[in-house]
């Protein structure tokens, strides 16, 4: 049964809750405890903050990653829920965290990111909430026999950021489009031209996501498919975006073999390279 821990953040008086002082809650949930309202709640946070049309923040990316690519560590979700006066609850923050062993990191519990993106502490956080989350947070954390290992920057509105993973390198990259008339090519005479397609069904997606991965296999100096935890991502990943149709896989065939891929998130002006292999691909027009 997957564990969740409630912790109520307490000590208000009548007074206090009738001049519409802010009452947190922080909720801390495993990765299998997270439910669909909350997920709704989330993407309603994203969209406050500006940060919805960032892929790598949305929980059909985080919660897969936090649950293959954790490299065995035990990480919880920390939902800060914010109440005013007598209105609803309203999700103001969604962190990653990682428990240190009890032992040797003496219940130390930091923040987690997915490998291969920068992100901050703040990109999870609703600007103008983060010292009252840390405080709340760390509070609960304490009466646990824990404490956070966390400094948060000082906050300002930061705009959200368009990235890409791009695979064997750490970090992250701004994408920028080469026009098309600014591309040279040599190729011998007779070179057959390369047919690139473009799959965003989500009917498709799962027979496409594995073209790419059997591409990879042979192509790539580090496979996908030769870590089982980062492959089992890559296909929980595409199959939860394909639902909302924010996923496209690109292929490009030459004499009818696939001979480059990508895989890309988001949808439209928001979608981002994630994967590929050996090249990027972008279809033509």
């Amino acid at each position: 049964m997957a564990q969740r821990f409630t912790v109520i953040a307490g000590g208000l008086t009548d007074a206090e809750t009738r001049s519409g002082a802010p009452r947190w809650r922080i909720d801390l949930r495993t990765v299998d405890a997270v439910d669909a309202p909350t997920i709704a709640a989330w993407r309603a946070l994203l969209t406050r903050t500006g940060m919805a049309r960032t892929a790598f923040l949305d929980p059909d990316y985080i919660l897969p990653a936090a649950k293959h690519q954790s490299g065995g560590r035990s990480l919880v979700l920390a939902l800060a829920w914010c109440r005013r006066g007598e209105g609803p609850e309203s999700l103001r923050g969604a962190l990653p965290l990682v428990f240190g062993h009890p032992l040797w990191r003496r219940g130390r519990v930091s923040p987690w990111s997915p490998p291969g993106l920068g992100l901050r502490p703040g990109d999870f956080i609703e600007a103008g909430c983060g010292q009252d989350i840390l405080t709340a947070l760390d509070a609960s954390l304490r009466r646990g026999g824990r404490r956070l290992d966390l400094v948060l920057d000082p906050e300002r509105a930061v705009p959200a950021r368009r990235f890409e993973i791009v695979q064997g390198k750490v970090g992250l990259t701004i994408r920028r489009a080469i026009p098309q008339q600014s591309l040279i090519g040599v190729r011998a005479a007779g070179f057959p031209a390369e047919d690139i397609e473009s799959i965003s069904e989500p009917q498709r997606i799962r027979d496409a996501v594995e073209m790419f991965l059997d591409l990879d296999a042979r192509s790539a100096a580090r496979p996908i498919i030769a870590d089982p935890s980062e492959a089992a991502m890559v296909r929980v990943v595409t199959r939860l975006f394909a639902r909302r149709r924010a996923v496209s896989v690109d292929l490009a065939r030459r004499s009818g073999e696939v001979v480059a891929g990508s895989l890309s998130l988001g949808a439209g002006k928001r979608m981002a390279l994630w994967r590929s292999t050996p090249v990027p691909v972008r279809p033509s027009g």
